[in-house]
């Protein structure tokens, strides 16, 4: 390795090697983690394969704050310098300074002044298994797990799992693809083609309205805002470029847009991503809004879908999912999150308003403050400095110190190294103003309906809301064992595993977290309502939806799998894949004339796939034989798409064909698609045609990395401009 002064032991620089896949005399330990490739997933591999090598446990923090070798070997106390602090029986390294007690004339902070506080008016849900606020609380009390199997009408797990999906559970809503269009005054044609993001919302919106005791045209053409956070679904794949409404009213800024419309609301309207903080985020600009007056009432949401297996897969690829279909938050068997799916909705208006118009009152939101961690080790690595600046910042914004919440709920993804993070961001902050322990209790909804994405944090808020208003703390679950790591016998926090009374000597008031894939952090204060006088306007009759299904089916099959993390025979996509297989050079695209048996003329771009990894060689090829064993497809039943006379000269196309027969899967509708395979096809070789009757020397093709064995059934090919991607 290269050498400097207080070098790291030869084991750590071992680990790093092992898992970096980099020499040891290669590793700089002066040179930063992200530098050597380490992101958040391998942090959790490192961090593993060091306390097993120390026999201790190391604080969740360490490799961020220590992020050189030979930074690290310093804290360890491997290279003779840093002591390592022991906390409940276990030693735990940090580098923070950490007071063991509060100073006792510490300030509390000072009251927020009058005003500022905002009032939750009405609140209305959809999650799995709870098409309702009410349902939604009755399974919290009864530790209910509302995660099963992906349906089948959603993608196909037989597909990619195991392999390229790492988990084939979530949590969903029964009936997305069913929806009340003349309710919402729409037509068969435009309801159909509405993604149910936008459909989930819409409905929210008048539930919550409801609640609040307001008919839909009582707000008519007042300054109502719009807030929501979300991401749309792939649904629009389904749907094609249409005029009207069924066509432009689906892009993302529509899941807010739409419902301004709807009801005629004239406030702010905007769509919020910031990944898993969205509408938590989206609740913050809500609260500002209503506080400076521009929006007399808001609408703050958070809605997100599982349409199909793509969430899945990246996130797989990130080694984020749990295998076991469980939200283990703050458990020892931690391995990753659910995903889950649903809307939540607020309406809001500043206290005082609030109270001189009758409204009932759920509760107080106090403050919202919202950062973002900066350059940290990797995109998705968080960062425990950044967590705990929101955390203060939001506590010193609503008055209350960290002694008055008694109840956290945790963004808690059941992760190994971000729940501890968390933890212990959370720790730093109590711990400057109380030394008590276990006063606080603490879980996430993630145990019962999964990890929601965008609206992660709206079912955090409602769970809150929920609990203050009936005043009992609901259990969390899949924490029989708590992680030693959290220490949380020394903690100002206790995992809530049991339904209870919320004993409280004053007002109750609880917190919620939600930080985003990205950086973008926030941190809610909420407190009870308790009124002085009976609210004058009451919650009118839920609307009542007729659904019927307006549903587009999938026009094409997925992707079959492959195995997560491994270069091996398979399909061939992305441009990932083809980086790690191939450097494909730049491609002119050559027009190709006369027909190619069947289809019309087109044009493709010529690749190459030299420095192939393995030993493979490449096979060209340019489009197969439309006749063959597949009954009018090409060799093996492989159909070539038709092409218009009108196809571009730089056609992108990517289809998997199916295996045999020439109902072996259908390409996508105009896509210009080439078949080609690696040795037996059908049980014959495969012989290609060339454009034209010309020769392969005389017509581009595209080489592809072979490998024994590999059959035109498992080959996906995507031809795009100006590279060629394999």
């Amino acid at each position: 390795m290269i050498l400097g002064e207080g070098e790291p032991p030869a084991w750590l620089v071992g680990v790093f090697s092992e898992l970096l896949g980099i020499a040891a005399e290669e590793l700089d330990s002066t040179a930063l983690f992200e530098d050597l490739g380490v992101e958040s997933v391998m942090l959790a591999e490192l961090m593993t394969a060091i306390e097993g090598r120390l026999g201790r446990r190391l604080e969740p923090g360490t490799l961020l704050e220590n992020p050189t070798l030979r930074e690290l070997a310093g804290a360890l106390g491997v290279a003779g310098v840093g002591p390592a602090a022991v906390v409940g029986g276990d030693p735990l390294v940090s580098t923070v300074e950490r007071p063991s007690a509060p100073a006792p004339d510490l300030p509390r902070p000072g009251r927020a002044p009058g005003g500022r506080e905002i009032a939750v008016i009405g609140m209305a849900c959809r999650f799995p298994d709870a098409p309702d606020v009410g349902a939604f609380w009755r399974n919290l009390a009864a530790k209910r797990c509302s995660v099963t199997e992906v349906p089948g009408s959603r993608w196909d797990t037989a597909e990619f799992y195991p392999g390229t999906a790492t988990s084939k559970w979530g949590a969903f809503v029964d009936g997305i693809e069913d929806f009340d269009a003349e309710y919402f005054g729409m037509g068969a044609e435009e309801a159909t083609c509405l993604d149910p993001t936008i459909r989930l919302f819409l409905e929210g919106t008048a539930a919550v309205l409801a609640d609040a005791g307001y008919g839909e045209r009582e707000l008519w053409g007042r300054d109502v805002g719009v807030f929501v956070g979300a991401r749309m679904s792939n649904y629009r794949e389904r749907t094609g470029a249409r005029g009207g409404a069924a066509g432009m009213g689906t892009d993302q800024n529509f899941v807010a847009a739409r419902v301004s419309h709807q009801f005629n609301f004239h406030g702010p309207n905007m769509v919020v991503d910031s990944a898993c903080s969205s509408s938590l985020v989206g609740i913050q600009l809500a609260c500002r809004s209503l506080l400076d007056g521009e929006s007399e009432v808001a609408v703050a949401g958070g809605v997100d879908v599982l349409l199909d297996e793509q969430p899945y897969l990246e996130f797989s690829a990130a080694g984020a999912l749990s295998p076991d279909g469980r939200c283990f938050t703050f458990d020892e068997r931690a391995n990753g999150f659910v995903p889950g799916e649903g809307c939540g909705v607020l309406l809001l208006k500043t206290l005082d308003r609030a109270l001189s118009d009758g409204d009932r009152v759920h509760a107080v939101i106090r403050a919202v403050a919202v950062n973002n961690d900066g350059h940290t080790m990797g995109l998705t690595t968080p960062n425990p400095a950044a967590q705990a600046k929101v955390v203060q910042r939001a506590l010193d914004a609503s008055g209350l110190g960290a002694r008055d919440i008694g109840l956290v709920e945790a963004h808690g993804t059941g992760t190994m190294i971000g729940d501890p993070i968390e933890v212990r961001a959370l720790t730093d902050v109590y711990r400057r103003t109380t030394a008590d322990t276990a006063f606080c209790a603490i879980g996430s909804v993630k145990s019962n309906i999964g990890h929601l994405l965008s609206a992660a944090g709206m079912a955090g808020v409602l769970k809150v809301v929920l609990a203050l208003k009936h005043r009992q703390l609901p259990p969390t679950l899949f924490c029989e064992t708590p992680n030693p790591r959290f220490d949380f016998a020394a903690s100002p926090f206790t995992p809530n595993t049991e339904l209870r009374a919320w004993e409280s000597a004053g007002p109750r008031a609880a917190a919620v977290s939600a930080f985003g894939l990205g950086g973008t952090n926030a941190h809610l204060i909420a407190t009870e309502h308790v009124p002085t006088t009976p609210p004058t306007r009451e919650p009118l009759p839920a609307p009542v939806f007729r659904r019927t299904r307006h549903w587009l089916d999938r026009p094409h099959p997925p992707t079959p799998r492959r195995q997560v993390g491994t270069a091996q025979a398979g399909p061939v996509v992305g441009r990932q894949e083809a980086q790690t297989r191939a450097a494909w050079p730049q491609a002119p695209v050559t027009p190709v004339s006369g027909p190619v048996e069947g289809t019309a003329p087109v044009g493709f771009p010529a690749a190459s796939a030299s420095g192939a990894t393995g030993g493979a060689s490449p096979v060209g090829f340019s489009a197969a034989s439309a006749s063959g064993p597949g009954g009018g497809g090409p060799q093996g039943g492989f159909p070539v798409a038709p092409v218009s006379a009108s196809a571009p000269a730089a056609p992108v196309a990517s289809w998997t064909p199916g295996v045999g027969g020439a109902d072996g899967g259908s390409p996508p509708g105009g896509a210009v698609v080439f078949a080609g395979a690696i040795g037996q096809v059908g049980g014959a070789p495969l012989n290609p045609v060339q454009p034209g009757g010309a020769s392969a020397q005389d017509s581009p093709v595209v080489e592809l990395p072979a490998q024994g064995g590999l059959t035109a059934s498992l080959l996906t090919l995507t031809f795009a401009h100006p590279r060629a991607e394999g």
